[in-house]
């Protein structure tokens, strides 16, 4: 015979459980969230970031130099662009030494070293091809001179094997005889860093806060050649220097993954170099309008280089308008017209008050009046100057667009362009540059 149940002992167990579920579930999802957090929190020590496709060897010669000659706090960090040689089962035996992620398909240098930063937790980021060992002290001395050179932005060392200034004369035939060379170069001397105009990917050092203002590599690069141009460029824009670290000495087989497209190298290299062409136009130009703004201690971002007055997302839902230097999130906002920027751009406008879509599209299309002659332009407003140059008003300043593509990849290439004289022009001092953003195909950046 069944005994009786008390109702007041099936609501007791009733409360139990559905306390002990809401319990577990908070419990849980505040541990997920704390996880997550600490993964993604940054720690003091440099973050290695390597690429790779289809060098297991090589990239083998380079983690087990790293292992060796980097007693420095540090995170190993591969991405294999879907090497088919045996390197993911290699990674795969190095797991709780290193971290990796793979691809499907070879995601070419830019993209691959952008999902290695997004991964990259250290309060310092270095940047390193697969196809180099590195040696006795690398990683200390180009420490002390990322924080010993003033306005320094990236660091490099030099090396046996690259183009421009980081090449230097070498003799040994060995790898055996190339560390015996570095450890006898590789003594720490301030008075061997030197400033450059150019600094190679192959080996690239910087602070958090560096790739914080300056961002992700230019996933517009296919395969790889002219990232780095890129990069330094928009380094020297933010009114960072780019430094040799001339005390510090690694070894570059160079160009391992390059060589490996066989014909398709020059092709390659070619739209590459019409691609950064369409980009920047006369680069000299563009570094003078970046420092001609009597600001002798700049703290730019890239945001300060980009248009006021247009539509922006980053990789969530969240549509915003660029205005007066901040960001507005736009109710109703349709996503197709946005251009799609980085979270880490995202982040560095400030966060300004919502608006209507009926009130953005109003003020997009109050930018197809005519300017009066007689008064101030309007914000935002295109504008064609006897010089034959397209500026932008913005706060009081005419902003140059550089290259072919600002234009257009910033979707408004449609807009109304109005010439104004050389007496309105002059009324006005010149802004920043404004450069065309950089192409993003990675999803979750």
């Amino acid at each position: 015979m069944k005994k009786k149940v008390s109702s007041s002992r099936v609501l007791f167990g009733r409360g139990y459980n559905s306390g002990y579920d809401s319990g577990f579930s908070q419990g849980y999802t505040a541990g997920w969230n704390e996880g997550i957090e600490s993964w993604s929190r940054p720690f003091e020590g440099t973050s290695i970031v390597i690429p790779t496709y289809n060098q297991k060897e090589l990239l083998k010669q380079c983690i087990e130099s790293i292992e060796a000659y980097t007693p420095e706090p540090h995170e190993t960090i591969i991405i294999d662009n879907g090497s088919q040689d045996g390197t993911l089962e290699y990674l795969q035996s190095l797991r709780g030494k290193i971290r990796f992620k793979r691809s499907e398909t070879n995601l070419g240098f830019a993209r691959g070293m952008n999902q290695g930063l997004m991964m990259a937790r250290g309060s310092t980021i270095l940047l390193l091809n697969n196809d180099t060992v590195v040696t006795r002290h690398w990683l200390r001395n180009l420490l002390f001179c990322l924080h010993g050179f003033p306005k320094v932005g990236l660091v490099g060392p030099v090396t046996n094997y690259i183009s421009g200034g980081q090449q230097i004369e070498t003799s040994y035939q060995s790898l055996e005889e190339m560390h015996a060379f570095s450890s006898a170069y590789n003594q720490s001397d301030p008075a061997a860093w030197r400033s450059t105009g150019r600094m190679t990917g192959f080996c690239v050092l910087m602070t958090r806060d560096t790739f914080t203002r300056l961002g992700y590599f230019d996933e517009g690069f296919e395969i790889g050649n002219c990232e780095d141009d890129d990069y330094s460029l928009r380094a020297r824009m933010l009114g960072l220097e780019l430094v040799i670290a001339g005390d510090t000495f690694i070894h570059h087989v160079g160009s391992a993954s390059m060589k490996a497209l066989g014909d398709r190298m020059d092709t390659v290299y070619g739209r590459n170099l019409a691609y950064f062409s369409e980009k920047w136009g006369e680069t000299r130009t563009v570094l003078d309008m970046a420092g001609g703004t009597g600001n002798e201690n700049p703290s730019y971002r890239m945001t300060d280089f980009y248009p006021t007055h247009v539509l922006v997302k980053g990789a969530g839902p969240e549509i915003y308008w660029i205005e007066n230097g901040s960001k507005h999130p736009v109710i109703g906002a349709a996503e197709a017209q946005a251009v799609r920027l980085s979270q880490t751009d995202l982040r560095n406008w400030p966060l300004g008050s919502s608006i209507q879509e009926e009130e953005r599209a109003s003020k997009a299309e109050s930018l197809a009046s005519i300017p009066s002659p007689y008064g101030p332009l309007a914000e935002g407003v295109l504008v064609n100057a006897p010089d034959g140059k397209t500026y932008q008003s913005d706060r009081g300043r005419l902003r140059p667009l550089t290259g072919s593509r600002a234009l257009s990849a910033w979707q408004i290439d449609s807009r109304s362009i109005y010439p104004i004289t050389e007496e309105v022009e002059a009324l006005y001092p010149k802004g920043l540059p404004i450069i065309a953003p950089i192409v993003l195909q990675s999803g979750n950046l």
